[in-house]
């Protein structure tokens, strides 16, 4: 279950009553060691700190952005695609109120950082 998801709010609760519930926060060197051992030679570390510097802006693990966008053999080629179909408009929404801070990870404002 998402815990950013409000409208789901008796459901979750029920289940968090039955369940046992594990947080689970993005593990960056899962993400490099995908693609070490892949060998797709793509630089993470740049995209590592970017990301790191979206969640830091998120501040709130509950809506952390995940590795599961990342993980790709061809992310060399998709990540554009990616990040300007998956990522901004998540971020869109999640900044809603705070055009400014959304702004600054708009892909024209971080390829640069994240590409070679």
């Amino acid at each position: 279950m998402n815990t950013a998801d409000r409208s789901i709010a008796l459901v979750d609760h029920a289940l968090r009553r039955r369940f046992a519930f594990l947080a689970l926060a993005p593990k960056f060197e899962i993400f490099s060691s995908f693609h070490a051992k892949a060998e797709t030679g793509f630089p993470v570390d740049r995209l590592v700190e970017q990301l790191k510097k979206v969640n830091d802006a998120i501040g709130d693990s509950n809506y952390f952005l995940g590795l599961s966008f990342f993980l790709r053999t061809d992310l060399a080629t998709q990540l554009p695609d990616i990040w300007q179909m998956e990522i901004e408009p998540y971020l869109e929404e999640f900044f809603f109120d705070q055009p400014q801070k959304f702004a600054q990870f708009r892909w024209e404002n971080v390829k640069a950082n994240v590409l070679p």
